[in-house]
């Protein structure tokens, strides 16, 4: 596989193919917790006592694996920057985004959502200056185009309210802005070491009134064992194994492409509630899954010819 050196080069050499399959996999994760999320959410567990065991759970395990690998943990004091983008996701987005979703219809959501990798590669271009190239503006707006078809075929449109699509909005635009500074850092930290350093900063700051919450409001009407069994494997999945391996994709490829894979978790979602949950659809959707499939694959081929010519122009 062909790697390139890191820009300004002592880290480690970078790979599109790594970069893409990173990416792909985060989302496809986030895709399938969004499933399982809703299903044990149904069931009646509490949104803070969910958010307080997912986060919480994450938090372990990472600092289980930073452990087991032997990657050296980052000083909050000394890495506060970092800290504070946790502080903005998962602390920030998610509060918003659960309030939001909780005001507003799935419609909207969704297809707010679906803006969040071109806000991320327009917000990576203006702040720090990533490249956004020409070639992937088409792929990009298919991507965008099959993913807003997907969302809006199914989708409930009831219940939407102008001020839960606010907060919806606002929650995508932290997601971005986190997006786009953690990229800035992983270049020169282990994606574990910054995975867990933003979470455990999170957690601090949400986990007391999410303790609060759920001590006043109870724990839900879920029973049996099995449902609560699923929050802490959904936090490991949804929250340490996305994030991490969404930074690794960060320290391979620009914020741009990296962002562009992000619509494979309504792709994801929708085919899971198909063929997993069994829920009924219609042509049309299968065809924007597939659209978006098409442009992400076009995505991945481009960045990894142009790694190549990249390559051979170095040698």
């Amino acid at each position: 596989m062909t790697t390139l050196p890191a820009p300004g080069s002592v880290g480690p050499p970078r790979s599109a193919t790594v970069g893409v399959v990173t990416a792909a996999g985060a989302a496809v994760l986030w895709g399938l917790g969004n499933i399982a999320t809703h299903v044990v959410l149904e069931r009646g567990v509490s949104v803070a006592a969910f958010t307080l065991i997912e986060i919480g759970t994450s938090v372990l395990f990472l600092a289980v694996m930073c452990r087991i690998l032997r990657t050296g943990w980052l000083s909050p004091r000394e890495h506060w920057r970092i800290g504070l983008l946790g502080v903005l996701e998962p602390g920030l987005t998610y509060l918003v985004m659960n309030w939001g979703l909780a005001h507003t219809s799935v419609t909207h959501a969704s297809l707010i959502g679906a803006t969040e990798p071109l806000m991320i590669a327009l917000l990576a271009w203006l702040l720090i200056r990533s490249p956004l190239p020409v070639r992937l503006f088409l792929p990009m707006g298919t991507a965008l185009i099959g993913t807003v078809i997907v969302v809006t075929v199914n989708a409930d449109s009831s219940g939407a309210t102008w001020l839960g699509d606010a907060a919806v909005a606002l929650g995508f635009v932290f997601a971005s802005l986190y997006a786009v500074g953690s990229s800035r850092f992983v270049a020169d930290h282990p994606p574990l070491a910054v995975t867990f350093l933003q979470q455990m900063c999170a957690y601090v700051v949400i986990g007391p009134p999410l303790l609060v919450l759920t001590a006043v409001g109870g724990v839900g009407t879920a029973d049996g064992a099995t449902t609560w069994l699923f929050v802490p494997i959904i936090g490991i999945a949804t929250s340490s194994l996305t994030f991490w391996l969404y930074l690794t994709s960060l320290r391979h490829v620009s914020p741009g492409t990296t962002a562009q894979f992000l619509a494979l978790i309504p792709v994801t979602g929708f085919l899971g509630a198909v063929f997993i949950l069994g829920e009924e659809t219609s042509t049309p959707a299968f065809i924007g899954a597939a659209i978006v499939l098409v442009s992400l694959v076009t995505i991945a081929r481009m960045e990894h010819r142009a790694e190549v010519e990249a390559y051979a122009e170095a040698v």
